[in-house]
């Protein structure tokens, strides 16, 4: 029986050197029927030449700006071919049998929507193995190594593989997301509709980890804390929503001072689950949390659409999804 298709879609911005790589080692991948799209941010650093000239079997869409991950990564699923969708970041260097071992678990259980692979760092300590949405919304990574395959609350972005019937009837990444939590708010809704999200960690990845945006760490800032900001509001019911976005106001608003508190003291902190969130909690921004607020406020029309959306086809509550473990203040 042949292998079903996978569609592999990296989204780059002047990441060429990481491209590089990551490409390299794709071509070394023992899986036998893959397309690989490049999506190309309007970069200037010769990262096009290196796909048409050194890759002219690579399928390569040139935008004319820079758009953020959400709606490059749409852009890339529009014209896949494959019954999957394998989202990879050009920092990222993958393992021979990445992909087949992704397949072989979501094909052996229709209700399996989404699988991340191991992200691991270069010095083989854990990237990512999941992350997970506790009771207030507020999404922590995990770091914890495990052989088990498990369910957790949502995939990270960096290697991600999703059924393309699932991703078509979620309509992709929210585009408003821009980049920061697309990939969370897509497991999120991807459970509310009765599938599963689930780490594979025999499929292995290793991820540098935010590279190609250091120098954009307050605009991703701004993008992460308005994004968690919109999926509490859209992805709670509505009376949860309510009351889980006052608390995280004041729990948030505690978490900063504690985060700038050991920055001054220690030069650290421990809040923060990465390298690359310790860099942007590294000069926290009260300008950041009150432009987040403002953009929320300036977006009821899109708010409320997306609420109403999640609620004609939601199929399993809030309530259910804590039952399961899915919302959990325990972080596994």
């Amino acid at each position: 029986m042949p292998h079903p298709k996978v569609s592999v879609i990296i989204v780059n911005y002047n990441g060429k050197k990481f491209l590089e790589k990551c490409l390299e080692s794709l071509c070394k991948v023992n899986y036998e029927n893959f397309e690989i799209i490049v999506v190309d941010n309007n970069s200037t650093d010769g990262s096009i030449e290196l796909v048409t000239k050194t890759y002219p079997s690579i399928i390569l869409l040139k935008l004319n700006s820079n758009k953020g991950f959400a709606e490059p990564s749409n852009i890339g699923a529009k014209i896949a071919n494959g019954k999957y969708l394998l989202f990879l970041n050009n920092d990222t260097i993958v393992t021979p049998n990445f992909i087949s071992e992704m397949v072989q678990v979501i094909e052996n259980d229709k209700k399996i929507a989404i699988c991340q692979s191991l992200l691991l760092k270069p010095d083989e300590s854990v990237d990512s193995s999941g992350d997970f949405i506790d009771h207030l919304g507020v999404v922590y990574n995990s770091t914890k190594k495990t052989d088990e395959i498990r369910e957790i609350s949502s995939a990270r972005g960096a290697s991600m593989l999703i059924r393309k019937d699932v991703f078509d009837i979620l309509e992709g990444f929210d585009e408003k997301f821009y980049v920061s939590f697309e990939d969370v708010d897509l497991g999120w809704r991807t459970w509310m509709i009765g599938y599963k999200v689930i780490l594979t960690p025999k499929s292995v990845v290793y991820h540098v980890g935010g590279q190609t945006i250091k120098s954009k760490k307050p605009e991703i800032a701004f993008h992460g804390f308005k994004n968690q900001l919109a999926m509490k509001i859209t992805n709670f019911e509505p009376p949860i929503a309510i009351r889980n976005t006052l608390l995280f106001f004041i729990r948030y608003g505690f978490r900063e001072l504690k985060i700038w508190c050991d920055y001054k003291i220690k030069g650290t902190t421990a809040l923060t689950a990465t390298d690359y969130e310790n860099k942007i909690a590294e000069k926290p921004s009260f300008k950041i949390i009150t432009k987040s607020i403002l953009w929320v406020l300036s977006n009821p029309k899109y708010l409320l659409k997306k609420q109403r959306q999640i609620r004609f086809s939601r199929k399993v509550s809030t309530k259910a999804l804590m039952k399961m473990n899915i919302i959990t203040n325990k972080i596994q």
